[in-house]
């Protein structure tokens, strides 16, 4: 059988499979920066970019004429290089506020917010006090946060307003005639309350919003405030990106704010921050016994306000403003895109990645009801391990009838131990390629990089208002490794392509405990135990789906089955779900489970109703410390598995005969897969994402078990067909060995230079040139060998292995380049000369540079560049299959 040629759309795919970036800009760029960029930008792979706007920028520069000038000039060189543009809306992040303009000459529209405050009447009477009103939220990043999001560099409060009060207990509320003002302030209000009638210690609540004068940020509640942001910042930007695919938006919210007297009554308040408020909220439901029940309540039924309140301020929040901007959109032929805060960022847990703030009070929580205003799915994601963010955006998607996500990618110091800004100028190619091929395996049409810098970064005018350095880097192409990234982002997008047609192979479906994490008074147990059976499938190789309460309809279950636009799926799971909107819900999951459906369950025993507590289902339940166990014996094998965990296998099923499959080795080692026989014959065709071709198909006996060598960090590519195979398809064949192995050590005679250009000097190849007298260069460097008449005692190949490296090399043998890697150990095949000259050139990362500069508490302060074990000739083969009869 002849090895067939792969179709165009593999070899060289379409931009929507390619890598994507953000383009900082901490000032006005020239134009030839633009020019270089732009082609630089083309010839490392990139498919689409986003110009934004940093904090170093003064914000006069944004919108500018100058600015937009540059912005066309991108979207001309775009163009001009076959690069699509998506347009990032906002100076910063925090979408809606345009940098300021938003609010410019509308301070109606500045954020405004509702606080509240309690205590004990003594005498008749209460007197509350809020103060210091504070939001630390953005403190990481330093002063130049408050200088961006308030005029003057602080906040102000005014406009005052008694919005209600009550008593705890009794659940009433007071006249508001029985509330009055002693003192209004910047930064808070003295509040009396008089009620004769009452006895002393009877604990009382107090309700106030105010504006803030001085903030830049806006009042999501608003559609006012939608409209002014597409017509001072949509408009403009459209104009000069006129041939854009989108508008970006980025994880719209406003405060996070508390305050002294926040936790005055007998327990923490149920509500951590503050909540946007506008008085159109009362015609909504949400009222003074709302209010009070969801603050300060304790029991179900204040748990059902809470979620309540949640479930209505968020409708009003997300219609108000991402519903404004979709119609504008629409209205103007581009689509919208974005992301929502996501408090998962960077893990699992749903509430695991930010810490210290309450999400629900920002645009998000109910990701399903956002993705509604999107026109394709973005999530981001923190730094390189695997986490949550690539399934669910192919899960929200999938529930709005369309497949795969965006994954935004950028990196903070968290992880390594540094501050976040701190980033991670020590990234290599390898970690990030890893990284990107998780996403993609767990659902990620395309990752976004966060993000590409101007070349003057490295060394940033002392006048900007915040260091580039800090800002949550590294810039991608600022690294020494950048040079070799085509190679990867080619291969990352053949993918992508490669996962594009087809299902995925997903019977289980994990439920997204919503009602859970509004009704809640405290982190609920669900946000645990959702992560942690999301990354107990993932890394048993079970596939899944997210989905939410709304797709669980009376018509989706027949049989046992779950029949939805995501998926069909025999297993459900209940991750501590305690409760559910409606009591439909509870019904269709018992119909679903009685007809032969799995439901599965951990934590709680019980599952009740929002609004009729005394209807429930129960189970038999788990801890989370049985998850994995329980996962193993409930679930067959899988059609593939690789020894040990973590799995990272996606199957995509084509036709009832035919699988694309996608495996990675996420480890250091080699490991071997197993492919479980069938009763039919096979054909395996591995199609090589990293060359374009495809390798010999091979044909799988019936009852055959395969087993494929898998190197560390090796992605492998392939379609399994059904269809009975060719008489002339070829075996896997055994691996080749020597009688008598064969390994010479290079350990002596190695000289490097620290560019091209300098004076070589001796080398030891046992440690890094960073403990060698270049503890500060970060750059190419290069090692060069030279073996003369070189004793080849074997006939056959023979191997130059390098155990150990910090960095990407391209290794060079008589001035020809005979191979590349980006990995941590590589080998390369060496030419049959009887003289050798070795050229190593490796290319390590812009930490030795920049760390040190920065700031000198830091640990380490210079990190391993170049080769750091002794390289040696060997006679093995590589990378051999054998069936397993």
């Amino acid at each position: 059988m002849n090895t067939p040629a792969l179709p165009d759309w593999f070899q060289t795919p379409e931009n929507r499979f390619r890598t994507a970036a953000f383009w900082f800009w901490h000032h006005l760029p020239t134009p030839q920066m633009c020019r270089e960029a732009i082609a630089d930008m083309k010839r490392a792979g990139l498919g689409c970019i986003l110009v934004q706007a940093r904090l170093a920028m003064p914000l006069s520069d944004y919108l500018s004429p100058d600015y937009l000038a540059l912005c066309r000039l991108v979207s001309d060189l775009a163009e001009e290089h076959g690069l699509s543009i998506e347009i990032y809306d906002e100076y910063g992040w925090m979408s809606g506020h345009g940098g300021g303009l938003t609010v410019q000459g509308a301070d109606h529209l500045r954020e405004r917010h509702l606080f509240w405050t309690s205590g004990s009447l003594q005498n008749g009477q209460a007197t509350l006090q809020i103060s210091d009103i504070d939001a630390t939220f953005l403190d990481f990043l330093g002063p130049a946060a408050r200088r961006w999001t308030y005029e003057g560099g602080r906040a102000q409060w005014g406009l005052w307003q008694i919005v209600a009060g009550g008593v705890i207990a009794s659940r009433t509320l007071l006249q508001l005639s029985q509330i009055r003002f002693l003192e209004t302030g910047d930064s808070g209000c003295t509040v009396q309350i008089t009620a004769p009638d009452l006895p002393d210690g009877s604990p009382v609540a107090l309700f106030v919003a105010a504006t803030c004068l001085t903030s830049r940020l806006v009042n999501y509640l608003l559609p006012e405030t939608a409209e002014r942001f597409s017509n001072r910042v949509y408009a403009p930007l459209r104009a000069a990106f006129p041939k854009a695919e989108a508008f970006f938006f980025d994880h719209p919210y406003a405060g996070f704010y508390t305050w002294n007297g926040q936790n005055s009554a007998s327990g923490p308040d149920a509500i951590h921050n503050s909540l946007l408020w506008d008085d159109s909220l009362t015609e909504t439901g949400i009222d003074g016994i709302v209010l009070l029940d969801a603050v300060y309540g304790t029991d179900p039924q204040a748990a059902s306000q809470r979620a309540y309140l949640f479930e209505t301020y968020a409708r009003q929040m997300h219609h108000a403003f991402l519903g404004t901007l979709r119609r504008w959109c629409d209205a103007h032929d581009i689509g919208l895109t974005g992301h929502e805060l996501l408090p998962h960022v960077g893990g699992w847990n749903l509430l695991g990645g930010l810490g210290g703030i309450d999400a629900r009070v920002a645009p998000g929580g109910d990701y399903f009801d956002i993705d509604t205003f999107k026109t394709q799915s973005v999530t981001d994601a923190a730094d390189y391990n695997p986490q949550l963010s690539a399934i669910l955006g192919d899960s929200l998607a999938r529930a709005h009838g369309r497949t795969r996500c965006t994954v935004e990618q950028y990196s903070t110091g968290r992880e390594v131990g540094r501050p976040s800004l701190h980033g991670q100028w020590d990234l290599s190619l390898s970690r990030l390629r890893a990284q990107m091929i998780r996403h993609i395996l767990q659902g990620a049409r395309r990752v976004l990089l966060h993000a590409l810098f101007l070349p003057d970064a490295i060394h940033p005018n002392p006048t900007h208002q915040s260091d580039p350095h800090f800002d949550f880097a590294p810039g991608f192409n600022l690294q020494p490794w950048w040079d070799d990234a085509p190679d990867v982002l080619e291969e990352l997008a053949r993918l992508s392509a490669f996962l594009e047609d087809g299902v995925p192979v997903r019977s289980v479906a994990l439920f997204y405990p919503l009602e859970d994490l509004r009704a809640a008074s405290s982190t609920p147990d669900c946000a645990a135990h959702f992560g942690i059976w999301a990354r107990a499938l993932m890394d048993a190789g079970i596939g899944y789906t997210i989905i939410d309460e709304r797709q669980i309809r009376q018509e989706t279950v027949r049989n046992g089955c779950l029949h939805m636009v995501s998926g069909q799926f025999d297993t459900i799971i209940l991750p501590d779900v305690t409760v559910v909107r409606d009591l439909q819900t509870l019904s269709i999951l018992e119909e679903f489970s009685r007809t032969g459906g799995r439901l599965l369950r951990s934590g709680k025993i019980v599952t009740t109703s929002r609004n009729d507590r005394t209807q429930r289902i129960e189970g038999p339940v788990i801890t989370t410390s049985e998850i994995t166990r329980l996962i193993a014996e409930t679930f067959s094998s899988p059609l593939l598995t690789i020894e040990d965990q973590p799995q990272r296998i996606t199957l995509q099923r084509l036709t009832p005969s035919l699988l694309r499959v996608a495996v990675f080795n996420d480890s250091d080692w080699e490991r071997t897969a197993r492919l479980a026989p069938a009763s039919q014959e096979r054909i395996l065709l591995e199609w090589r994402c990293d060359t374009a071709s495809a390798i010999s198909p091979v044909f799988i006996p019936p009852d055959t078990t395969c087993i494929l060598s898998l190197m560390p960090r090796q992605l492998l590519t392939f379609e399994l067909s059904d269809i009975a195979a060719e008489a002339q398809c070829l075996p896997i064949q055994n691996k080749d060995c020597f009688s008598t192995p064969y390994k010479k050590m290079l350990e002596r005679g190695w000289i490097f230079q620290s560019n091209p250009n300098t004076r070589p000097v001796p080398i030891a190849v046992e440690c890094g040139w960073e403990q060698q007298g270049f503890e500060h260069f970060s750059g190419l460097g290069i090692y060069t060998l030279h073996l003369s008449n070189f004793n080849r005692c074997h006939k056959k190949n023979l191997y130059l292995v390098l155990p150990k490296i910090a960095g990407t090399v391209r290794c060079f043998v008589n001035g020809r380049q005979i191979g590349k890697s980006i990995e941590q150990s590589a080998s390369f095949l060496l030419l049959a000369d009887e003289d050798l000259k070795i050229n190593l050139h490796i290319r390590n990362t812009a930490a030795n540079i920049l760390y040190p500069k920065m700031d000198s508490f830091l640990n380490p302060t210079t990190f391993p560049s170049g080769l750091l074990a002794i390289p040696y000739i060997w006679d093995g083969t590589l990378n051999a299959s054998v069936p397993n009869h």
